[in-house]
């Protein structure tokens, strides 16, 4: 039978002015540089701070670890949040954090670094959870688009804090080249402000109510905007999301991700210098590449939805070029600066899809929170073991055949679960 209170049908969102829909734009990327960028800094100047602070390598490999475990672990505790302050809410908490925990890692000793990268890691985990959300919120109808720029913004945002640390910190040291991200930060509040008054005032001169609470308590993350469906209709599996065999599916097509990016970024440079014997700026070119060539693949998941309608040509195509890494370091590593390219390719197309798959797997906005919560809380707990598994391989056998295997697994995984996962059609709102 049906319910007495049939649930309402979701509301068109306003349409926002040029202006409007330009910040909210703006707003995305300068909140994909806030979740990446401080993350990337600290790795350049890794030998400074633990010299200066006096703690083993171990100790500061703990600062680079603990944001991948908040990413994963803290996930549930970032959707409680988002859902007790309100989506947009979340988003500048996110922003306030990072600003926090940026200024709090360069203020003191070792236990001020750690303080501040625990809360860099939750504060980032409430925005990996609330962006996608506001993206299928804010675009509904460009959710494959604004995922690619939000995704290619943190991979630019990386190479660039990669870069340009070091370069600071030469000339005034490591704490202020860590504090001067924090400037980020700063420019991107009142952008956030002035892109929910453009979205407040479209709605007010369309006379749309404002969101009203979820049914979980959400204020501004109820079904006000609807998410991008499946094209087949009946699609959406009517179950809690939790219940759902291809939200956990794509939790460990995300795993598979995850791991790889992690493992691949955390021992490549060293790959590079052993098989190779390159210097060690030659083999951090590898990161480099790597980083940059992920636009080409965020981009190209929204060319390849838009042209075929097929989420899962998008996953293949992604993990061939996940796979062209580990087989191509085998068979011809001096060529490295081609795998690495591929595979970075691959690795922004990946998150992509996945994040794109998950959106298209819900059917408003609440739904969109709680399956990116499970999708990326448990697909970022798998990721965080990527470097310790693959340099176990390489301990354990002394080599580096057995790390590209593990590597080339985890492609695998990407594979076996992404394809059932992701949607076998896909079309954005309209």
């Amino acid at each position: 039978m049906p319910p007495d209170h049939p649930r309402p049908a979701p509301r068109t969102p306003a349409r926002p002015t040029p202006r409007a829909a330009w910040l909210a734009v703006t707003a995305v990327v300068l909140v994909a540089l806030n979740v990446r960028g401080p993350l990337a800094a600290l790795p350049p100047v890794a030998g400074e701070v633990g010299a200066d602070l006096a703690v083993t390598a171990g100790a500061i490999g703990l600062l680079t670890t603990l944001p991948v475990l908040c990413f994963g672990l803290a996930s549930p505790l970032a959707s409680a949040l988002i859902a007790r302050w309100g989506l947009r809410n979340a988003v500048l908490g996110c922003v306030l954090g990072v600003l926090a925990g940026t200024l709090l890692r360069s203020a003191g000793g070792y236990g001020a670094a750690v303080a501040g990268t625990l809360v860099l890691g939750l504060a980032i985990t409430v925005g990996n959870i609330a962006m996608p959300v506001l993206v299928a919120e804010d675009f509904p109808a460009a959710v494959g688009l604004l995922t690619a720029v939000y995704t290619a913004a943190f991979d630019i945002g990386s190479t660039a804090t990669t870069a340009l640390t070091p370069l600071v910190a030469a000339g005034a040291g490591w704490r202020p080249a860590l504090a001067a991200w924090g400037l980020v930060a700063v420019v991107t509040v009142p952008v956030l402000l002035l892109a929910r008054r453009g979205r407040a005032r479209a709605a007010a001169a369309r006379a749309v109510p404002p969101p009203e609470t979820g049914e979980d308590g959400v204020a501004g993350v109820a079904d006000a905007a609807p998410a991008p469906a499946l094209a087949r209709a009946g699609a959406v599996d009517p179950r809690p999301v939790h219940r759902r065999p291809a939200t956990w599916l794509l939790a460990l097509a995300f795993g598979g991700q995850s791991f790889s990016y992690y493992g691949t970024t955390a021992w490549l440079p060293e790959l590079l210098a052993d098989q190779l014997g390159v210097s060690a700026s030659a083999a951090g070119a590898s990161a480099a590449v790597f980083q940059v060539a992920a636009v080409a693949g965020a981009f190209g998941v929204p060319l390849v939805l838009r042209t075929t309608g097929r989420p899962r040509v998008a996953l293949w195509l992604v993990c061939a070029g996940w796979a062209v890494l580990p087989l191509g370091l085998l068979a011809a590593p001096e060529l490295w600066w081609v795998w690495s390219a591929v595979a970075g390719a691959a690795q922004g197309g990946g998150i992509t899809v996945v994040l794109v798959s998950a959106v298209a797997r819900s059917t408003g906005s609440a739904e969109v929170r709680r399956t990116g919560t499970l999708v990326q809380g448990a697909g970022y707990a798998l990721g965080a073991s990527g470097p310790f598994v693959v340099g176990a391989a390489h301990d354990a056998t002394g080599g580096w055949t057995a790390p590209l295997a593990v590597l080339l697994g985890a492609v695998g995984v990407l594979l076996l679960a992404g394809t059932p996962g992701v949607p076998r059609r896909y079309a954005p709102a309209r």
